[in-house]
């Protein structure tokens, strides 16, 4: 079975991506501490360093060979075991990061990570989006919100787009049927005070489909949004 070294190497090499000993050393620890908390509670999927790596590194690394983040306050929203928001936090370490989640287990366990990989400028939001997007502290507040694997597009616009500031971005992960849920989600895109920008189709090493979405905050999200918890998924907008 092949080394996480080397697959890291090929993930890397493969996405063009220059990075330091030092931060190599970083996304292998975190690795090793996804594979060590498997063992109390269901992170991720997979069970063996290479495969966390040709899956969900390269997935969360993908955007940084398509798109340049920027500087300023990135949000992970949904972050779950740190996908893609701790990597990319590696990779950019000038970003301050917030990660987002309502699982208390898996904020303990990113709040360990943080520590161990000593990320400085990272910060643990326990609770929902719907929570935080009406938070005057944090509403409109983030230059970049990623999310991956969370929601449907239609219910993640109305979630993530009032955390987005005027003239920042929001990037969705979305699997094979991205661009049957992107349709979907106009409606919620318009408005939410989004517009659709750009997208990326591509393979993970494992032969997934993927697909990358650029959404662009060029207005304000009225505050009616985001709903209640539990309203974006029980009546999503536009449908």
């Amino acid at each position: 079975m092949e080394k996480p070294e080397e697959s890291l190497e090929k993930v890397t090499d493969g996405l063009g991506l220059e990075i330091s000993k030092s931060q190599k050393e970083q996304l292998l620890w975190y690795i090793h501490l996804l594979l060590e908390g498997l063992n109390r509670q269901r992170l991720v999927g997979e069970k063996s360093g290479a495969a966390l790596i040709e899956k969900h590194l390269y997935d969360s690394l993908y955007p940084l060979k398509m798109w340049s983040f920027p500087p300023g306050c990135l949000l992970d929203l949904g972050t779950g075991a740190g996908l893609p928001g701790i990597p990319l936090k590696i990779c950019l370490p000038k970003v301050k990061l917030y990660l987002v989640d309502a699982n208390r287990r898996k904020i303990n366990f990113l709040r360990r990570v943080a520590a161990e990989l000593a990320l400085s400028e990272t910060y643990l939001l326990p609770g929902r989006a719907e929570k935080w997007g009406r938070d005057p502290i944090y509403r409109e507040k983030f230059n970049c919100l990623v999310s991956r694997a969370v929601a449907r597009a239609v219910i993640l616009v109305e979630l993530a787009l009032p955390l987005v500031k005027i003239g920042g971005d929001l990037l969705m992960y979305k699997g094979k049927n991205g661009l049957n849920e992107i349709e979907e989600a106009r409606t919620a895109i318009r408005l939410c005070g989004g517009q659709m920008e750009k997208y990326w189709h591509y393979y993970l090493p494992t032969g997934e489909e993927r697909t990358l979405f650029l959404i662009k905050k060029t207005g304000p999200t009225p505050e009616a949004y985001p709903r209640r918890i539990g309203k974006p998924a029980q009546k999503p907008l536009g449908l």
